[in-house]
């Protein structure tokens, strides 16, 4: 699911992109520079990737073990009831009623278990674009500094941008990854450094 995370989401970013498109195009006769990034190496090893991932996990884990612990709170009622309408502990008008409550609470959860799903989704979909918008954001600057015209990505496994290049068309996954993880691991120290702060 990490690669589902992360890969699927940079394949469309390393597509699109591109340097901004008000600076100059390449003088007539020059050569177009164009670099490509490994996107299964960097969705492994881009920190603020591997730590959304984390901390989306663990969400999903314990929102798992909320409707499973309801589910079985309503299945130890369903059995204690079962059984004292068998021993004949209860009238007939008490067991339609129980039979109504149990059936509401099971729709309840039901409903619980699909706005969890659409909330656990909605919430990959974000981290999923704001992975996209950062490499982007990354991406623009980079390969302005280093004058790329394009940026290229590909996958292992799935069908590749880059199924061949000259040695010209440079792999830049290392930079990327590095230059990433620098300005993530500053922000780190910076939110650090403020709650510190405030703590005082």
């Amino acid at each position: 699911m990490k690669k589902l995370l992360l890969a699927v989401g940079l394949i469309a970013t390393m597509f699109a992109c591109q340097q901004p498109q008000q600076q100059a195009a390449p003088a007539s006769g020059s050569t177009t520079k164009i670099a490509y990034i490994n996107n299964d190496t960097l969705s492994v090893y881009y920190k603020f990737g591997e730590d959304s991932y984390k901390e989306f996990q663990a969400k999903v884990e314990k929102s798992q073990k909320q409707l499973q612990s309801r589910a079985m709170k309503l299945q130890k009622e369903a059995e204690s009831f079962e059984k004292r309408a068998r021993a004949g502990l209860m009238s007939q008008n008490d067991i339609r009623k129980k039979q109504e409550s149990l059936a509401i609470k099971q729709q309840e959860i039901q409903i619980a278990q699909q706005s969890q799903a659409q909330g656990l989704a909605a919430e990959e979909q974000a981290i999923q674009a704001e992975v996209r918008k950062r490499v982007k954001e990354f991406l623009d600057q980079y390969s302005a500094d280093k004058n790329y015209s394009i940026v290229l990505g590909y996958s292992d496994g799935v069908t590749s941008t880059v199924i061949w290049s000259t040695p010209n068309v440079e792999d830049i996954t290392q930079d990327v990854i590095d230059g990433l993880n620098k300005i993530y691991e500053e922000e780190l120290t910076s939110q650090s450094s403020e709650e510190k702060g405030s703590s005082k």
